[in-house]
């Protein structure tokens, strides 16, 4: 999750979720507890004792097939998964070819980034047929590869959280 989030986003989530009027976040459906806790900034879901619990469903029913939950009443999206940091300015994502050879393809989600508008010397060609080469290096991993994206009238903000610990 990012962390040091102004507490404005926070407490504006608070005021979208309604909790504030009524004052109970456990009133909140569960895809808006989820919400919330991934929100926090100060210390994380896992210092708040009361996220604790409520992430640990969430895991429990991602690792028995359940579906990502929702919280229509936050203004926030689906909860997302980037795996990778972003790649560096003038590279894109991509997936190295099932030989790792040099072929890729561009995916949001692959584990290599390359300049697509360099190609490597020359083509590389075999049974399939012959393909463009491209010099790749690995993306580094993200720590918290979950995401939500909550709307305020400031703006969308991208909050990334983890879900291993618990």
């Amino acid at each position: 999750m990012k962390r040091g989030a102004p507490r404005s986003v926070a407490v504006g989530l608070l005021r979208a979720l309604g909790a504030v009027e009524r004052g109970y976040a456990q009133d909140a459906s569960f895809g808006c507890k989820v919400l919330l806790c991934a929100a926090a900034s100060a210390s994380g879901w896992s210092g708040i004792p009361y996220c604790v619990p409520v992430m640990q469903a969430l895991f429990h029913q991602l690792t028995t097939g359940g579906g990502r939950p929702f919280c229509s009443e936050g203004n926030a999206s689906a909860l997302g998964y980037e795996p990778y940091q972003a790649c560096p300015a003038g590279l894109a994502p991509v997936q190295s070819g099932p030989d790792g050879a040099g072929d890729v393809s561009e995916v949001p989600n692959g584990n290599f980034c390359a300049d697509l508008s360099k190609p490597q010397q020359g083509l590389r060609c075999g049974d399939g047929g012959c393909n463009t080469t491209y010099s790749t290096t690995a993306r580094d991993p993200r720590s918290d590869p979950y995401y939500v994206d909550i709307s305020t009238v400031n703006g969308t903000q991208r909050f990334y959280f983890s879900l291993q610990g618990y």
